[in-house]
């Protein structure tokens, strides 16, 4: 056995004294923290818990366009031809801090979709015209909302997105000193920079964005839908 000194520390066999640890030994890092996520100004809509007759559906939606500062008249259920759509809206204006944004056709939508179009309308839309055309968004000129028919127009594609209230075509934007910005119209450089990027901006909000040059069944209107492609509504269109 060996003995130290008096006062010394007699330590067993294979244990270090905390005088003999190398002192550059790396500390670990502290764990980062994370900011908190910034809330959204309106809620999104989960999709894909949302079936036609999911318990809840509506209302869920309701708090959304509310969230949103949509007008719109509650319609149920809608039907158009031989398509019939469960939660459906006609929405009437959208208003913000700065405008209120009509919608002159009232297109009748599934609750899920107008609540998307009206935060595109109130988040963007009215920004991007008073940034880029000079004048404040009054209105937005538009189809119908749920039209029953197959894409395209043929007989054998597919069901189009508008017959299940999933699409809105959009015509043109009334501005508040009377200009109209139409879709495919004579435009001024400043007005077809607002159309671009309004066109651009909705790629943000819907799964399908089309428009002029595109196809020749969209020289004159942009195609908004939210059709769900695969497993989730990650995969895009916007053309």
């Amino acid at each position: 056995m060996l003995v130290l000194a008096t006062g010394a520390l007699v330590l067993p066999a294979g244990v270090l004294s905390a005088a003999s640890v190398n002192q550059d030994v790396p500390v670990p890092r502290p764990k980062p923290v994370h900011p908190q996520a910034v809330e959204p100004s309106a809620p999104e809509v989960n999709y894909s818990n949302l079936g036609e007759n999911a318990p809840g559906r509506g209302e869920q939606c309701k708090m959304a366009l509310n969230a949103a500062g949509a007008s719109y008249n509650w319609v149920g259920v809608a039907t158009e031809g031989s398509c019939t759509i469960a939660s459906a809206v006609e929405l009437v204006s959208v208003t913000t801090s700065a405008d209120t944004i009509g919608f002159l056709q009232k297109p009748v939508m599934a609750c899920e979709f107008a609540a998307l179009l009206a935060r595109w309308a109130g988040e963007v839309a009215g920004p991007v015209v008073v940034g880029h055309a000079g004048a404040k968004l009054q209105a937005i000129i538009t189809g119908p909302g749920i039209v029953c028919r197959n894409r395209a127009g043929g007989a054998k594609t597919k069901i189009s997105e508008h017959a299940k209230g999933n699409a809105l075509d959009i015509i043109g934007f009334r501005l508040s000193d009377s200009r109209s910005l139409k879709i495919g119209g004579e435009l001024d450089k400043r007005e077809q920079l607002a159309l671009k990027v309004l066109r651009t901006s909705a790629c943000g909000y819907f799964t399908t964005v089309l428009g002029p040059g595109s196809n020749s069944a969209h020289q004159h209107h942009f195609h908004f839908d939210h059709a769900k492609r695969g497993k989730s509504y990650n995969y895009r269109i916007c053309e």
